[in-house]
């Protein structure tokens, strides 16, 4: 079952140059009707079956409203290996990206082999973090297996070197300049370096590139006033955070990377950067799930009680595509409201990120236009399908 919906993105253009966008989601506010009048438990069966994409974040979402709400006490050491299966979820999530869209850009085949490789991992590690391979309920136990997810966790790096970076990971790693970076892009012929070369070689590094600034970290009572004052539907649907519009994709997440800060001072928030932070992101999250291992086994934490707010519960996960929120109302110990603020609300806003973005670029032919608005949208990502529309503006009846 999928509640998934679509975007509609107008794109309209007159020599060469962008002169109106418009953006209408057809995403269905469906989840509360399903929800409505079940148990927590209940509710954590439910959410896996109701997303396709980002399921470990959407049920861990889920997971830590229902608790909030509860006043269940926060579990540090449980909650890790919950990160590290959103980890591995992000990193299948840009691998889709890089092995099956990347190519088609740049004419070359997809590699569906190595995505359908990456896509056995998440029931691997569930099988050797938890007991039963049960994740996200109320009474979720580990099982930690650390030899077995050690070797999982390298296999992991071994098939991401190969597959995107051909064999230069480590390389790509230690990148913290634009001219080590073309250094690198000149001694490889990985999917990635070729992409890369076809944006410099094009003169695309800096297209989209806009004034719309990264989300800041949301105080969750804040944020939880807020929700309160506005109508809830206009906030799920069309999100602000005092009264601007914000990004939240994974640029957020490497912004001060040292490698992602000096494309910044160059190309800004253009679609450069954002290719390079999928790059990297993918590249560090082998080191982050060995982190997470070793912080499970050598540094055990107490767990510490949340507090119920009068069965309101509230929850920020860093999902693939950027924040998700969750909100939660339970009375009589059953669902009486529930909310979802998707990374896709945030950023294909109708004035948001990816508007402002696709109002900047400007082409030599309609082609050449409909490419770049592609990319940049890919780069973006919204995480459900949608369609691109390009209308010549001298062509409409005045």
């Amino acid at each position: 079952m999928t509640l998934a919906g679509s975007i509609h993105i107008d794109l309209y253009h007159s020599a060469g140059n962008v002169t109106g966008v418009q953006i209408a989601s057809s995403r269905p506010d469906a989840v509360a009707r399903v929800l409505i009048g079940k148990t927590p438990e209940q509710l954590l069966d439910t959410v896996p079956l109701l997303f396709t994409l980002c399921g470990n974040a959407q049920a861990y979402a889920a997971l830590l409203a229902c608790r909030a709400a509860l006043g269940r006490a926060a579990a540090p050491e449980i909650d890790s290996a919950r990160d590290m299966l959103v980890q591995l979820e992000t990193l299948r999530e840009h691998a889709w990206r890089i092995l099956l869209d990347w190519p088609v850009f740049i004419g070359l085949a997809q590699d569906k082999q190595a995505l359908a490789a990456l896509l056995k991992f998440d029931a691997l590690f569930k099988r050797h973090l938890f007991r039963r391979g049960e994740a996200f309920k109320l009474d979720s136990r580990l099982d930690i297996d650390a030899a077995q997810l050690t070797q999982l966790i390298d296999a992991l790096e071994a098939l991401i070197d190969v597959s995107i970076f051909n064999g230069r990971l480590a390389d790509f790693q230690a990148l913290t300049g634009e001219a080590q970076l073309h250094d690198w892009l000149r001694k490889n012929d990985a999917l990635a370096a070729k992409l890369l070369n076809y944006l410099y070689s094009q003169n695309w590094a800096a297209v989209g590139q806009n004034d719309i600034a990264c989300l800041p970290k949301l105080d969750a009572e804040a944020l939880n006033r807020q929700m309160q004052r506005e109508d809830l539907t206009t906030f799920t649907r069309t999100p602000r955070w005092q009264g601007r519009c914000f990004e939240t994709t994974l640029l957020n997440r490497q912004w001060s990377q040292p490698l992602i800060s000096e494309m910044r001072s160059h190309y800004g928030n253009g679609l450069s950067v954002r290719i390079l932070a999928r790059l990297l992101e993918v590249a560090l999250i082998p080191s982050q799930l060995r982190r997470l291992l070793t912080q499970m086994q050598d540094q055990p934490v107490l767990p510490t009680i949340s507090t119920a707010n009068d069965g309101l519960g509230l929850a920020q996960v860093q999902a693939a595509r950027g924040l998700l929120i969750h909100r939660l109302e339970l009375r009589q110990g059953r669902v009486h409201d529930y909310r979802i603020i998707a990374p896709t609300e945030w950023n294909f806003h109708p004035e948001g990120v990816v508007s402002q973005g696709l109002k900047q670029l400007t082409a030599q032919s309609p082609n050449d236009l409909q490419r770049q608005a592609e990319l940049y949208i890919n780069a973006v990502d919204p995480c459900v399908q949608y369609a691109l529309h390009l209308t010549d503006s001298r062509n409409e009846i005045k």
